[in-house]
């Protein structure tokens, strides 16, 4: 583990593999419409909005608006954002780790992430319930969103924190 320790339930509930599917989901959905990788700095807000639930409904809520459109009409989504983002940093950074060791993911030269095929061994049926489900498609959105706005810089300002 990456860092010292973390409560059962955040334990359980953000396990690297889970984190991990959410990442590459966002990293897939980004490199798909910006026929480019991941880059590196985005890869911190992935989980903040994908995994809070009122953030996570009301992107789901809000798939076909632009980023800075839902924003302007969900303020309240950044309260607290930038504490969000630094609270789980050892958890992307463990599920980074995570991603790497099973060969899911790699940073190309420039440090952005891209998606390696990944198949998983053996032949594991997973039922995911509707909250797994739910974060999974907004982390593709949250993918989506962060190609077309194309701005590091951009991104960070609209949510109202610094790299």
């Amino acid at each position: 583990m990456i860092y010292e320790s973390k409560p059962l339930e955040v334990e359980n509930l953000l396990n690297p593999s889970f984190c991990g599917i959410l990442i590459r989901k966002a990293a897939f959905e980004y490199k798909k419409y910006a026929k480019a990788p991941l880059p590196y700095a985005l890869i911190y807000l992935i989980l903040p909005l994908a995994l809070h639930s009122l953030t996570r409904k009301s992107i789901l809520k809000s798939e076909r608006k632009k980023l800075h459109t839902w924003l302007q009409e969900n303020p309240e989504v950044k309260i607290q954002f930038a504490e969000r983002v630094r609270n789980i940093v050892p958890i992307v950074n463990e599920t980074l780790v995570f991603l790497f060791s099973v060969k899911a993911a790699e940073f190309d030269q420039d440090g952005n992430l891209n998606v390696v095929k990944h198949e998983r061994k053996g032949n594991l049926k997973v039922d995911f319930d509707l909250e797994v489900y739910e974060c999974a498609i907004a982390a593709g959105i949250i993918g989506r969103w962060f190609a077309k706005t194309n701005s590091i810089t951009t991104i960070y300002a609209m949510f109202g924190v610094k790299p």
